[in-house]
């Protein structure tokens, strides 16, 4: 167990000499404030950018959702149902056949 424990006091060690404690100074807190601006400012505009093209996204959804939509859903594609147009194409026309062929209306 002792010998694990000198294992990481030495890692400890090896850490602190590899990443010294900063020295701490009058200039250190607005140094800091100054390098967490920078970052705002750089990312800033980028979240700017994705905002706007969100904003001009959802607009378009609204616009396309309010006006093109209804538009095209009124007008029906087709006026009959694959049935109907069945039983049309294969109806006999009873008309020839009381007839017998003639179907100007005289009976001869």
């Amino acid at each position: 167990m002792d010998r694990m424990e000198d294992k990481l006091d030495s890692l400890w060690a090896e850490y602190r000499q590899a990443c010294p404690d900063p020295e701490p100074s009058a200039n250190f807190t607005p140094q800091v404030w100054q390098r967490i601006e920078a970052r705002r400012r750089a990312t800033s505009s980028l979240r700017h950018w994705a905002e706007a093209c969100v904003v001009a996204a959802l607009s378009l959804t609204l616009l396309i959702a309010t006006f093109l939509i209804p538009r095209y859903q009124r007008q029906p594609v087709y006026q009959l149902t694959y049935a109907d147009v069945l039983a049309e194409a294969d109806s006999p026309d009873y008309t020839v056949i009381i007839t017998g062929g003639d179907t100007r209306g005289d009976t001869r």
